[in-house]
């Protein structure tokens, strides 16, 4: 039995709203969450290390955990490729970026309205977003800011040092995109299940899949 199902996705492809759905299963933890409008919000084993900015020293500052019977579901913006340098016999779940022109418009307007334009509900879950999204220290300044009703998209105005406002968010927003291009291109392989962006709507087929992998391998 795998240790870990790790859940591989670009920013605000629906990673942890896929990763919930795959801790259902009799043989996984279930993920604590938070639903913040349309955005699913977990709490994974690793405190949502795999979903802040990339580090080359993530293994040595990665949390020690010891695992259960049951498999833990990990969202994560690290790609198959590096996990497996610590990680090398896990299962990995990849959301591939969008091959076709539908699925590249929606996926656009998902990351803009479900994460830029969502809210969070406590001051913790808006330092867990700045603390995802950038290795910038917090000042007592930026807590005050947090502090107010804000959007995500203002969050990344603050973390850019940028007035908050819909042109500045826009243009983080669009700068982001760009960065996000086919950093999720795989093929699926013995412990790879790939799925793609256009699927998501549809997600019964990959759930049967790995449940029918986890029984394969069930201890």
């Amino acid at each position: 039995m795998y240790n870990f199902i790790f859940v591989c996705y670009n920013h605000g492809a629906g990673g942890e709203n896929l990763a919930l759905q795959i801790s259902k299963s009799k043989y996984c933890n279930t993920l604590a969450y938070d639903k913040m409008g349309y955005r699913t919000w977990t709490y994974d084993i690793f405190d949502k290390f795999f979903l802040k900015p990339f580090d080359k020293n993530w293994q040595n500052k990665l949390k020690q955990v010891t695992p259960t019977t049951l498999v833990d579901v990990v969202p994560s913006h690290y790609s198959p490729a590096e996990l497996k340098k610590k990680f090398p016999n896990e299962l990995f779940v990849v959301i591939n970026y969008p091959t076709t022109l539908k699925g590249l418009v929606e996926y656009r307007q998902a990351v803009y309205q479900k994460v830029w334009l969502s809210k969070h509900n406590t001051l913790q879950q808006k330092v867990g977003y700045w603390k995802n999204n950038t290795n910038k220290a917090l000042t007592r300044e930026h807590v005050k800011k947090l502090s107010k009703n804000i959007t995500n998209g203002d969050i990344e105005c603050i973390i850019a040092d940028m007035p908050i406002n819909k042109k500045n968010a826009k243009l983080l927003f669009e700068n982001k995109m760009k960065k996000m291009k086919d950093k999720f291109n795989f093929e699926q392989k013995q412990n790879i299940i790939v799925t793609t962006y256009e699927k998501l709507n549809n997600i019964n087929s990959l759930l049967k899949l790995i449940n029918s992998r986890l029984t394969t391998l069930e201890k």
